[in-house]
């Protein structure tokens, strides 16, 4: 990318930064109103509203970035938008959620609802859970994989505006069945745990197998060990997940994770790895997808955040021109209000790890939270 065309996709951005943190500092310089006393209320007030029936959130966003294969220079924008449904009776919830999306490319999980022209509208979550305890909990629909970068996948609380290279290429996104979780927490430190099974299906990867990937039966479970440090760290988590997954007349699958979660006062690490082991069962040589990411950050201000983060993901690991991509990433983010998050970040693709010269380019995202009372 030309210096001048990112300069056209910066300055905006950076532009409407700066407007809106002035703006919140006039507000906080002249919200004298907080100051004055309260007036008392009276009979002619207006009774308050009734409480919606459901709890309905959910965010708009929109995202200009690189072609997600890396593979190619040109830049395209993408426009999504989700609504979370959600209601408590007792001890059961009932949750949804729903996706919009111009790219629907970019995001292979969910039952596809509706479509017109480029735009995809996906059932992309469906559970009910019962909360018979916190430590333990039983949940069955629609469910994601719990990943850590697929739990906390959403553009309104992710730091940066691309998801790790990682998603969506290595652990199947969702499946169809049941989950036993909960959460135990102890004097210090704490264990939380998921143990679940059920039929996925996912999109075919570039991994040399030709055949369309149907129905996988799958058994996984997840550990995070929340460690007691001393108080050194706000927050010490170790996880590890496995899975496994058996492709009727093509292949099994074993796939691992790992995951890192530090805090410590305004710096914060987040790391994740995964492994998998394909094994066809007709006869043909195996074949392995991994990868990583490393992800610090700091708190600037209270409404600023600088992000860093490396990843490598590697398709193939037996091909002799090791089929890897890696990416680096630094970026701001910055919510002026908790509603709103500000999002531009610089990146460095290598395609074929080395064997393809890299290229620059530079993320930007916007993105709205809503919830209705």
């Amino acid at each position: 990318m030309s210096r001048f065309n990112l300069y056209l996709h910066v300055a905006p951005f950076c532009l409407c930064m700066i407007g809106l943190l002035k703006a919140q500092e006039v507000t906080s310089a002249n919200g004298n109103a907080a100051s004055e006393p309260k007036q008392e209320a009276t009979q002619n007030a207006d009774p308050p509203h009734a409480r919606f029936p459901l709890d309905v959130a959910g965010y708009l966003s929109i995202r200009t970035f690189n072609d997600a294969a890396l593979y190619e220079h040109h830049r395209y924008a993408e426009y999504a938008g989700s609504i979370f449904v959600s209601k408590k009776a007792g001890r059961w919830l009932f949750h949804s959620e729903f996706n919009a999306d111009n790219i629907p490319s970019d995001d292979s999980e969910g039952v596809q609802i509706l479509r017109r022209g480029s735009w995809i509208f996906k059932l992309d979550n469906v559970f009910v859970n019962y909360n018979w305890r916190d430590y333990l909990q039983a949940e069955a629909g629609l469910l994601f994989v719990p990943t850590y970068s697929r739990t906390h996948r959403y553009q309104s609380t992710t730091l940066t505006v691309e998801e790790p290279l990682i998603d969506e290429n290595i652990f199947p996104t969702m499946f169809k069945g049941v989950m036993i979780h909960g959460d135990k927490y102890f004097e210090k430190g704490g264990v939380s745990y998921q143990i679940y099974g059920g039929v996925n299906k996912e999109r075919s990867f570039n991994t040399g197998v030709t055949k369309q990937i149907g129905l996988a039966r799958s058994i996984g479970g997840k550990l995070v060990l929340h460690l007691p440090n001393r108080g050194f760290f706000d927050a010490f988590d170790v996880g590890f997940q496995r899975l496994h997954e058996l492709y009727p007349g093509l292949r099994r699958d074993q796939t691992n994770g790992w995951e890192l979660h530090l805090e410590k006062g305004q710096f914060e690490l987040l790391a994740e790895a995964a492994h998998s082991s394909i094994r066809p069962v007709d006869g043909t040589p195996g074949h392995f997808r991994e990868g990583y990411y490393l992800q610090p950050s700091y708190r600037i201000t209270r409404n600023l955040l600088a992000v860093a983060r490396y990843d490598l993901l590697d398709r193939d690991n037996t091909r002799a021109d090791k089929n890897a991509l890696a990416r680096q990433s630094l970026g701001l983010i910055c919510r002026p209000w908790a509603l709103l998050s500000l999002k531009i970040e610089a990146d460095r693709y290598q395609a074929e790890r080395g064997r393809l010269p890299a290229y620059y380019g530079a993320s930007v995202g916007v993105v709205y939270f809503f919830h209705l009372p």
